[in-house]
């Protein structure tokens, strides 16, 4: 019988977000598009247009040979910097081709896990060495970051740092290093904080939630609002009253906040174990890699989903100031969501080459045992020949 090379987890995993996506997109953004558009499936006909582009990218990204196109990761690289740069001088996070648009950073945010992986995997032995290992993999991500925050998208740039921080401290780099270049990098983001009315505002108001709950705090405000009407087991699909104006665009970075109030704690607990099976799966993936360049590609990949999921939680949850990051494959956002399917792709991938592993270790093993045998054999045939000499 054939070895199953698809990881069923995963699969499971990844087409329940993307089923509960497509519920909650319609049943939070229903009532707002029937009043901006006059057509309450406007948003849902979008998401499911992006959802198609996403389900092409997800099956290019398993049908890629990544050993064989690894050494071309920098091009990728240079060609996301020219596009941060280009939204950096623009000062916006939109890049425009004709009737195409996306962000500039979610192209980062992908070229960035596949060069960190395929640079680290080849400079593993001079990870340890600060000047020629983890240096230049610090000044990619710096300057990748300052980049995003001239848009301005401290957020997305928090999270490039995030990510790229988790794959270098999975790699053998010193910790000292790694923790003075953290203490280095903090005052950068707490000044892009102060420096920023908006920003700052939004600090103060999740240090004092009580305070201003009808101006910047309010959304959170009223996603907590949502969260406490479902209770255990909601008031049913389409039943939230939050989405009515209360909660602005509910239908993006606060659609678990809906999720809570229509299918109460129930709902809430399934988005948190599809995440919590991603981030579980991901973890056996990379302890079980024997490439390290597979390796590092799944530890990129699983701190995407698992940071962006907890973060929008803690958001909504009101344990974390507003960033503004979408929920993966369930908040209404074009370029995120191809950019989750197409890492939903990539780790498919990895993890069907990674299960065959298993199956070439036990040969090999049998062939090691079987090699004492004929050792044996060939010594008992030599000492019957020096007894009969």
């Amino acid at each position: 019988m054939k070895k199953r090379t698809i990881n069923p987890w995963l699969i499971f995993a990844f087409f329940t977000l993307i089923l509960l996506g497509i519920i909650m997109i319609y049943s939070a953004s229903a009532f707002y598009a029937q009043h901006r558009f006059g057509d309450h499936f406007y948003f849902l006909k979008q998401h499911l247009l992006n959802l198609f582009v996403g389900l092409i990218a997800m099956l290019a990204a398993f049908s890629i040979p990544y050993k064989k196109v690894r050494g071309y990761s920098w091009f990728f690289l240079v060609a996301s910097g020219l596009l941060l740069l280009y939204a950096a001088i623009a000062g916006k996070r939109w890049v425009y081709f004709g009737p195409i648009h996306f962000q500039a950073v979610d192209m980062a945010k992908l070229a960035l896990i596949l060069f960190f992986a395929d640079s680290i995997s080849r400079k593993e032995k001079l990870m340890s060495n600060y000047a020629e290992g983890l240096f230049p993999h610090l000044f990619y991500l710096i300057l990748f970051a300052l980049m995003v925050l001239m848009q301005p998208d401290f957020s997305s740039a928090a999270m490039l740092i995030l990510i790229g921080l988790t794959m270098l401290f999975a790699a053998p780099v010193r910790l000292s290093h790694l923790g003075a270049t953290g203490l280095g990098i903090l005052p950068l983001l707490i000044s892009a904080v102060i420096i920023s009315p908006y920003k700052m505002r939004r600090v103060l108001s999740f240090l004092n939630p009580g305070d201003d709950t009808q101006g910047m705090g309010y959304q959170v405000h009223q996603s907590l609002v949502s969260l406490g009407r479902g209770g255990i087991s909601g008031v049913g699909f389409a039943g939230s009253t939050q989405k009515m104006f209360f909660l602005p665009e509910a239908h993006t970075d606060f659609i678990f906040a809906i999720i809570g109030e229509e299918w109460g704690l129930i709902g809430t607990l399934t988005i948190i174990a599809l995440f919590g099976i991603i981030l579980f799966q991901g973890l056996k993936i990379a302890r079980r890699a024997s490439d390290k360049y597979y390796f590092y590609l799944i530890v990129g990949i699983t701190a995407y989903f698992a940071y962006y999921a907890m973060i929008n939680m803690m958001v909504t949850l009101r344990l974390m100031p507003a960033t503004g990051l979408p929920l993966p494959f369930i908040s209404y956002g074009g370029t995120a969501l191809v950019l989750s399917c197409f890492l939903a792709g990539m780790m498919l991938k990895i993890a069907s080459e990674v299960q065959r592993q298993p199956v070439r270790k036990k040969r090999r093993s049998r062939a090691r045992s079987s090699a004492p045998v004929k050792k044996r054999a060939g010594t008992k045939r030599t000492n019957a020949a020096i007894r009969r000499a």
